[in-house]
């Protein structure tokens, strides 16, 4: 999550109109000395004076006009300690004097043109500045010339625009001040009423919820960083300003420039390959704070030390350094240092926020907190949603529930603000409709490396526990641990760094490869940057590296585009330009969400994500048998084995999610003309290919035969009986819902064959299908999950399962919907034409099948009753079609 930036200006400038002048202003103000006496004075950026809880800010003459960055963080409270303000605005802010008030203006920075020119002379018409406060002057300081106001007056209210309540000023302080050279760093302990305070759980009281809140008022950096423009081919977090100049010249006005440090070599020289290696003239330094445990210390600075192989590679020397606090006294938020944090919310997360010039993209500061939670993950923790009224529910695939944007938060405060951070509908046939607003979190840096590992860990350890024949409880190898460590550290550097995620990374190495120790002590995957799942050795194949031990030839490649010193434009394109070449495959989030590239994906391993749903699918089988007696030790209840078993079933679901992203699949490129191995921006996943995903899911997924579990596990899926705060089980079921869990999965894969977009992109690719390809057809779709879910039809359809009526009643419900359309106060996008003519012909011919089943004798009383309303479904559905005026 990165932080966002406010510029201040101290101006006597000209944006907002004066009051008349004064001929003696010293005498209309109390004594200076008087305002101040008996305050507590520091100095460093600003004269600043405690005193009586307010605290005074002395502005002295030159400091008027001069640009300060702003930032905002949540330092401590509410679970939320660490979280980062005003999401991705950047704000341009100054201080303007009047006779009796300083006004707080906020300038615009988004666009811009020359001045002087006509583009400039229109800017300055269409976008005005604007006044965000008004303060009054305290007292002046003749001695100095200096103007002191009170900064209360600011900080004492909603000025991040949290948005949870009413700042009570009566219960609010200075918690702490400390100033420096460059920087005044302030946290004031806020308590907040209103809408934002009721929650009434484990850190949210009625009464009111306490913050301590923490600013940064910081000196812009020294002049002469030169900015660098960014590139598509190449994933970084990127400044973007609206130059109307450029429009003149270019078909975008938008001049987007990359996030990094200022990073020269020490005698200035643009590198050259072949070049000496030398140190940069200031090395990036993170400091190990010592919240950070003992036995993890080492994995964390291995991870942060990494990414110099990469700034070696571009002729530096220890551009970054590691240092250890040990006595220091420090403030993580000091901008003076980068920090390496552990903190304990019970949230499973690292995230790698920087402080950036908006106006030029230069990280100057950077931090990186990691949440105990994921090394404690003994719990197999499994991830809570709600639907779209408020229900809670389990999503059947982690994978989907990501893709589909399911995790995303609205906004990292919401729950402070009475809201809930996922508000989604697992059968929705779209995307969720509010998630290009939720998309708004990754421009800040959202991320989810370390959450979804509390989940991979506990699979590792288990599938380690059945193959050295452990029972009896987990036995964590430390090699695993540290590995995860290590990895999530150098993904949330990479952060810092300035890149973006990397989805298609982890498609590097060939799946048969994963466990050669010699080939992926270089990698095993093309970027850090990606969600990486644990690597699980299958039966009958010795145990690799589970998680990358170092960042991958993207990494290298990203950097290389980033910090080459005095890289022109010209070698920044041919940088740019080997896109193309396998090792540098490159999809971020939005290419998640957006593109139906069956190789943009979280928690995948291998360039055939099919083979890796297979193979994870063999773990689990594997898993299952043994589950109770590998995870619970004698005296222990077995509520750990009901967690550890819907962490096996998740894998079904994950599966079913990476086989449907193949199907009507296309992978999505980004590279340009002329580039090297150029590649067309969309090219359809081979026929042979989807048919193979197709019958995979036929045979894994829309069927019985895959969730035929031990009835003595299944009597052992015990639950949490605990009731206290913190505990929201509570009042969930206490008997384990296999059946409404296995469907869950089954649904994935319907979600994934009959999406519309789905649908639609089946025929469109058949129009760009290369010559010889025999394009995947609709028929084929619908003939294939009819035969496989109503294979019990075929025979006497006397055997017929709850978990196959189930999954027939769903598949007829989709048909049925694809019939007669969406309803009018739906999200839902209507099927091709096509597509609504064939589910119409199947719903006719499950219909004929069902005939042929009832008139066997040998139905029972509940298979008969299930065809029998089958049939009559299915008769009212083609009845109801013919008059809704379709045709």
């Amino acid at each position: 999550m990165f932080r966002s930036l406010v510029v201040l200006a101290l101006s006597a400038g000209s944006a907002v109109a004066q009051p008349g002048k004064s001929d003696d202003p010293a005498k209309k103000y109390p004594d200076f000395a008087t305002v101040t006496k008996g305050a507590k004075q520091t100095e460093g950026l600003f004269s600043l004076y405690l005193k009586d809880d307010h605290l005074y800010a002395e502005i002295l003459p030159h400091q008027f006009e001069r640009p300060y960055l702003f930032a905002a963080a949540i330092a401590k409270g509410a679970g939320v300690g660490g979280t980062t303000l005003l999401g991705d605005e950047s704000w341009v802010l100054y201080f303007k004097k009047g006779v009796d008030k300083v006004y707080l203006c906020r300038k615009n920075t988004r666009f811009r043109a020359k001045s002087g020119t006509p583009a400039g002379k229109a800017t300055d018409t269409t976008y005005s500045d604007s006044v965000l406060l008004a303060l009054p002057i305290k007292t002046l300081n003749p001695m100095k010339a200096s103007t002191v106001i009170d900064l209360n007056q600011i900080f004492f209210s909603d000025f991040a625009q949290l948005g949870i309540g009413a700042l009570d000023s009566s219960r609010t302080t200075w918690h702490k001040v400390k100033e420096f050279k460059r920087n005044a760093e302030l946290e004031v302990a806020a308590t907040f009423t209103g809408r934002g305070a009721a929650g009434g759980d484990d850190v949210i009281d009625d009464r009111g919820v306490s913050l301590v809140l923490h600013y940064s008022l910081i000196e812009m950096p020294e002049p002469g960083y030169t900015p660098r423009l960014a590139d598509d081919r190449v994933g970084h977090f990127i400044s973007v300003v609206k130059d109307f100049n450029a429009a003149e010249s270019n078909e975008t006005a938008f001049v987007r420039y990359v996030n990094r440090w200022r990073l020269e070599r020490a005698d200035g020289s643009a590198w050259k390959p072949g070049a000496k290696l030398q140190p940069p003239k200031k090395k990036i330094v993170f400091w190990i704070e010592n919240s950070v445990p003992d036995e993890f210390r080492a994995a964390v600075r291995e991870g942060i030390l990494e990414w110099n192989k990469a700034f070696e590679k571009i002729g530096f020397r220890n551009a970054i350094e590691v240092r250890q606090q040990e006595d220091e006294d420090f403030d993580p938020e000091d901008v003076t240092y980068a920090t390496f944090r552990w903190v304990t919310n019970e949230q499973s997360f690292a995230i790698g926020p920087s402080r950036v010039n908006p106006l030029t993209g230069e990280i100057f500061d950077a931090d990186v907190l990691f949440d105990a939670s994921m090394v404690r993950f003994e719990k197999l923790n499994f991830r809570v949603l709600r639907n779209s009224k408020g229900q809670m529910f389990e999503p059947a695939s982690e994978i989907e529930a990501g893709r589909r944007g399911w995790f995303l938060p609205s906004d990292p405060l919401s729950r402070l603000r009475g809201g809930r951070n996922d508000r989604v509908d697992p059968d929705a046939v779209e995307l969720d409709a509010n998630l290009a607003r939720r998309l708004k979190s990754l421009r800040y840096g959202y991320c989810q490396c370390a959450s979804f590992k509390t989940s991979e860990l506990a699979l590792a350890v288990m599938a380690r526990s059945v193959a050295d024949g452990t029972k009896g409880g987990f036995k964590i190898p430390e090699e695993l641990l540290q590995q995860a460590v290590k990895e999530t550290v150098m993904h949330e550097i990479g952060h810092t760094l300035g890149l973006r995620h990397n989805f298609k990374a982890s498609t590097m190495l060939p799946n048969d490869k994963l466990h050669d120790t010699a080939l992926t002590a270089n990698g095993l995957v093309g970027s850090v940057m990606d969600y990486n799942p644990a690597n699980i050795a299958p039966k009958g194949t010795k145990q690799g590296y589970y998680f990358t031990p170092t960042i991958g030839p993207y990494d290298y490649w990203a950097i290389e585009y980033a910090y080459s010193p005095g890289a022109t434009e010209d070698e920044l394109k041919k940088i740019a330009s080997r896109a193309a070449e396998p090792n540098l495959s490159y999809g971020t989030d939005e290419d998640l969400f957006t593109t139906a590239d069956p190789l943009v994906n979280q928690w995948d391993l291998g360039n055939d994500p099919l083979a890796f749903a297979r193979d994870r699918i063999a773990v689990t089988r594997e898993l299952m048998p043994k589950l109770a007696d590998t995870v619970v030790e004698s005296g222990e209840g077995y509520q750990r084995t009901r967690t550890a078993f819907q962490r096996l079933l998740g894998q079904y679901g994950n599966a079913a999610a990476l086989a449907g992203r193949f199907v009507g699949g296309e992978a999505m490129y980004r590279d340009h003309k002329g580039d090297k191995d150029a590649r067309d921006p969309f090219v359809p996943v081979s026929a042979a290919k989807q048919r193979d995903a197709l019958k995979y899911l036929q045979e894994a997924v829309l069927t019985d035969k895959p969730f035929d579990f031990p009835p003595e596990l299944l009597r052992k899926l015990a639950a949490d009986r605990w009731m206290h705060w913190g505990n929201e089980n509570t009042f969930r079921r206490v008997d384990f819902d296999l059946n409404g869990r296995v469907l869950a999965v089954q649904q994935v894969a319907l979600r994934a064959l009959f999406n519309p977009a789905t649908l639609k992109r089946i025929q469109e690719n058949a129009l760009k299908a290369a010559k010889g390809d025999k394009p995947l057809t609709l028929a084929e779709v619908f003939r294939a999950s009819t035969d496989s879910i109503f294979a019990d039809l075929a025979g006497d359809g006397a055997k017929s399962s709850v978990i196959r009526r189930n999954l027939q009643r769903a598949y007829l419900t989709r048909l049925s919907a694809m019939v007669l359309g969406p309803k009018a106060d739906s999200f839902a996008v209507p099927v091709t034409a096509d597509a609504r003519s064939l589910a119409r012909m199947h719903l006719k011919d499950v219909a004929k099948k069902v005939d042929a089943a009832l008139k066997n004798g040998k139905l029972d009383d509940t298979n008969r009753a299930h065809l029998e309303e089958v049939k009559e479904q299915i008769a009212k559905v083609l009845a109801a079609s013919m008059t809704v005026g379709e045709f």
